[in-house]
């Protein structure tokens, strides 16, 4: 068979037709999409005084009365309480009087080294072998040489961020950093904290 020798007429009448129950559940669907509605409530007082309230009207025995239901509230934003906006306030005056930022180092030593403290730089290290700077001040005292050190202030976050940067290893001079042990951290004493 070929598909040229069928005409329009013959496709048209291939396609497939709705069944009925497919039309019954879109029209079902269309029904809810409609939105819910709110049905009228009866209270029902039968001659025993008990009570029942239902969807149907109440049989003759009983006196009946439509309980009113109010319609839905609209949206409305949640409302701003004085709480929050002192706590709000409190935290921003704590934030203004806060101390200064705490500082510390930045230790250069004449021959390149660079570590970082958060007490005061020494005068002097050891001088780096590795280093051949031509602005090395070195002076000789017993067998090994010193270098002299110069400091400026930096941000205490600024050195702690330097002392645990991944590659401060490489840097000249970090042998010189200020490190806390294990146990000074584990007290709570680490400065970087």
């Amino acid at each position: 068979m070929n598909w040229e020798d069928h005409s329009p007429i013959e496709w048209q009448a291939a396609t497939r037709q709705a069944r009925w129950y497919e039309w019954l559940l879109v029209l079902l669907l269309l029904g809810l999409a409609g939105g819910v509605r709110a049905a009228p409530v009866y209270k029902c007082t039968d001659a025993g005084g008990g009570v029942a309230y239902q969807t149907l009207p109440c049989s003759a025995q009983q006196s009946e009365a439509v309980v009113p239901i109010a319609a839905a509230p609209a949206y409305a934003k949640s409302p701003e309480y004085a709480v929050e906006r002192t706590t709000e306030a409190r935290a921003r005056a704590t934030n203004a009087r806060r101390e200064p930022q705490a500082m510390s180092f930045e230790c250069r030593a004449a021959d390149g080294q660079v570590f970082y403290r958060h007490a005061s730089c020494p005068h002097s290290v050891a001088g780096d072998a590795s280093a051949t700077s031509s602005t090395s001040h070195r002076t000789s005292r017993g067998s090994g040489g010193t270098v002299a050190v110069s400091s400026s202030r930096i941000p205490r976050d600024e050195a702690c961020r330097e002392i645990h940067a991944a590659g401060s290893i490489g840097r000249a001079g970090h042998q010189h950093d200020e490190n806390v042990s294990t146990y000074e951290h584990n007290l709570g004493r680490d400065p970087c904290r």
